[in-house]
């Protein structure tokens, strides 16, 4: 991604964020640019959307993200119709090319031909794209006038998981969709019916991510057989007595992987290697099933300790006493499939992460921290941060629970009548907020001292002076814009917490 465009992603991150408006100094201080920056940047997002502005703007208020918008159209960023190719667009799209046909040459023009770009252009892609592959112990190899990529299967197809913007989705179904992917329909729906074929023999369902990882393994799986047949560049066709004894462990996962490769060498006509089955066994077992296969509730020692090791150290840095029974079963489960994946090198990726370390950036860092540290004392590969994400989540939602009522104070002009009315529909609607009493507005300022522990103030009507304490002011009807306005403001309240 480049500057401008990360900047711009950013700032979409950062009004995501936000609960209401946020002026532009505040913008530019958090974005470390000036504030014309941000208009110019708030200019250009708005310009690039064509059912109105995704970023509202009021004077004196700032700016406030659309968030219904940008959720929807969030979803349908894949654009496979656009003739226009960025930088990075561009390069992915060749590397990509190179990726699921490596380690076969491809001819320089033919790569770039439908991009319209001189040499000049063509030799920093070449440095950008070698850099990138580095990143996955690959090599870009260029023989006269052409490329091609050159290293391990694994990596090789890690790296193509990683590039394919499909596989950002939340929603399994949207890859069959012509309009939602740049997937090949037939293998995309093959793969589909493969994951529920596996979902009803083991009796269990795949949730997200899992059945994301493995639809793009067999997906994968298939375009590089198809393109390069697997059997001719594979080192490693026969399993180890040590794969074999893994396979022993679980003979359910085990059938349905022997299964399952099957259907596929059917698919494409073709044989695969039979390190495939072992692959796919590993998928699987790293993968948390919602369902019995075996009984998950038995963990191991290993699993047990480290579950514990994170509830201890962070119960510690959050400062909260985190009980067992509020996170032990569900983390160790997360944990359990962890480990195998670390050990296998599977990796999952985690298509909230950008907005899990926005929304709960604190709980992020944290857990990043304790992973180190669980890294090294257990012996374990390095925890990346798509796994620190989904921990993450584990510990923000203890959070959420942990949260105490909200104390409220309700105010009106008289301090009777509509305002008890008032107070039965927040009691009823709101059951987070504690009333602690209802007062008029000449007596506020005494009740504040009187109830210093208040953290919201709800009004009938515009009060003359800010307070110490956040408050808002609402119809004495409690209308649904009321309500949602008093939604906000209790999550801006327990997100500060």
């Amino acid at each position: 991604m480049s500057a401008r465009e990360n900047r711009e992603y950013n700032l979409l991150l950062l009004l995501l964020k936000q609960r209401d408006y946020i002026t532009s100094k505040e913008l530019a201080n958090d974005l470390g640019i000036s504030k014309k920056t941000v208009y110019r940047l708030v200019k250009k997002i708005n310009g690039g959307y064509q059912n109105g502005n995704l970023i509202f703007s009021e004077k004196g208020r700032g700016y406030k993200l659309d968030y219904e918008k940008y959720i929807s159209m969030n979803a349908k960023q894949i654009d496979n119709s656009s003739s226009y190719y960025s930088p990075e667009k561009r390069r992915n799209r060749v590397m990509e090319e190179l990726l699921l046909s490596s380690p076969k040459t491809k001819n320089v023009y033919d790569l770039f031909k439908d991009y319209y770009v001189g040499d000049s252009v063509i030799f920093n892609d070449e440095q950008i794209i070698a850099d990138q592959l580095a990143e996955y112990q690959l090599k870009l190899v260029r023989k006269n006038r052409t490329l091609a990529i050159q290293g391990e299967e694994g990596n090789i197809r890690q790296a193509v998981a990683d590039l394919i913007q499909a596989f950002n989705t939340v929603d399994i179904d949207e890859l069959a969709s012509v309009k939602a992917s740049s997937l090949n329909t037939y293998d995309a729906l093959f793969v589909l019916n493969q994951i529920k074929k596996m979902e009803k023999d083991l009796k269990i369902t795949l949730a997200y991510p899992y059945n994301i990882n493995i639809f793009s393994h067999l997906y994968i799986l298939i375009t590089r057989s198809r393109n390069v047949g697997l059997m001719k560049i594979t080192e490693k066709d026969t399993l180890t007595r040590e794969e074999k004894q893994q396979l022993l462990k679980s003979s359910n996962l085990y059938e349905v992987a022997s299964a399952t490769i099957a259907s596929v060498e059917q698919y494409l006509n073709d044989d695969l290697p039979e390190i495939e089955i072992f692959y796919l066994y590993q998928y699987l077992a790293s993968s948390r099933m919602q369902g019995v296969v075996g009984d998950t509730n038995k963990f191991s020692q290993q699993v047990v300790q480290i579950t514990d090791t994170y509830i201890v150290k962070m119960s510690k840095k959050l400062g909260i006493q985190i009980t067992d029974d509020l996170i032990f079963s569900d983390l160790a489960n997360h944990i359990k499939p962890m480990i195998n994946r670390l050990k296998h090198k599977i990796r999952i990726k985690n298509g909230l992460l950008e907005e899990i370390k926005v929304s709960y950036e604190e709980i992020f860092e944290k857990v990043c921290e304790v992973s180190k540290m669980v890294s090294e004392q257990y012996h374990l590969p390095f925890i990346n941060e798509d796994e620190n994400g989904f921990i993450t989540l584990y510990f923000a939602r203890v959070l959420e629970t942990y949260q105490l009522p909200i104390k409220t104070l309700i105010v009106c002009t008289t301090g009777v009548g509509t305002s008890e009315l008032l107070k039965a529909k927040i009691e009823k609607k709101f059951p987070e907020l504690d009333i602690i009493d209802v007062v008029a507005t000449k007596n506020l300022e005494q009740f504040l001292e009187v109830y210093p522990e208040t953290e919201l103030v709800l009004t009938t009507i515009k009060l003359t002076h800010s307070l110490a304490v956040k408050s808002l002011l609402v119809s004495a009807m409690l209308t649904s814009d009321d309500q949602r306005r008093i939604q906000h403001k209790i999550e801006e309240i327990n997100h500060e917490k």
